[in-house]
Order: C-alpha cells, then sequence, then structure tokens
C-alpha cells in the first residue's frame, strides 16, 4: 500500500449536501471541512459545480471561498466529478468524498485507490 497524499480534492457538492437540513447544501460544512484538513497538515482545495452557489444556503461564503482560491468550479456544462478526478491526477491528490466514482473507475482505474471516504462532526471532518 503507497503512503497517503498531504494533497487532497475535496468534492465540494458532497460535503456540502452531507447531513444538509431540508436537502439545502451548507457552506459551513465546506468552510469546517477545509479548516479540519488543513490544520491537520493536509493542502485541500475544494471542487464544486457550477450549479451549487445558486442551492447553497449563503453563497457570499461560497463565493469568498472561490474567490480566495480555497475552491475552484468545474466549468458551466461539465461534469464536476470529471473536474475533481483530473485535479487530483494534475496534483498527485487523494480524492475526499463519500461518492464511488462507480462511472469513472474503468477509464482512471488509479481513482479507486485514492478515494478517501469521511465522517462529518460538529467539531471538524474526519478522514476514515
Amino acid at each position: 500500500m503507497t503512503a497517503r497524499r498531504r494533497s487532497l480534492v475535496i468534492d465540494g457538492n458532497n460535503i456540502a449536501y452531507h447531513l444538509a437540513p431540508k436537502g439545502t447544501p451548507r457552506a459551513s460544512n465546506l468552510l469546517l471541512a477545509y479548516q479540519s484538513l488543513t490544520t491537520a497538515g493536509f493542502n485541500p482545495v475544494i471542487v464544486i459545480s457550477a450549479a451549487l452557489i445558486h442551492a447553497i444556503d449563503k453563497p457570499q461564503e461560497l463565493q469568498s471561498l472561490l474567490s480566495v482560491g480555497i475552491a475552484i468550479e468545474a466549468p458551466r456544462g461539465t461534469n464536476d466529478d470529471l473536474t475533481i478526478i483530473r485535479t487530483a491526477k494534475k496534483r498527485d491528490a487523494d480524492v475526499v468524498s463519500n461518492d464511488r466514482f462507480l462511472d469513472w473507475t474503468e477509464k482512471f482505474p488509479w481513482l479507486a485507490s485514492r478515494l478517501r471516504k469521511y465522517r462529518m462532526t460538529p467539531s471538524g471532518l474526519l478522514l476514515l
């Protein structure tokens, strides 16, 4: 087994919707995940879909994450999973998501070994 990477690509939509009340994605989940991982010594970047800004509870907070480079937005009309995968490959990073990316593992066989599941707690995101 290879050593775990310190660079991480966060599946932003997956995190934002995690335990979201009434199905509304939460900007606080993204910030908490980012802060937890940087405190633990990781170098994370959050990838979101272009549509998330229109659905999230606090669009101004998400826009702030985008403007300072903590988050990046998948190009409109493209699949955010593909942007996550390409970003992970480019950065030689693991992917933090509870999604299994089953539609992509045949095309990107390295992906399965780089997926990192998580659990969100009130104090932060824990990698499993």
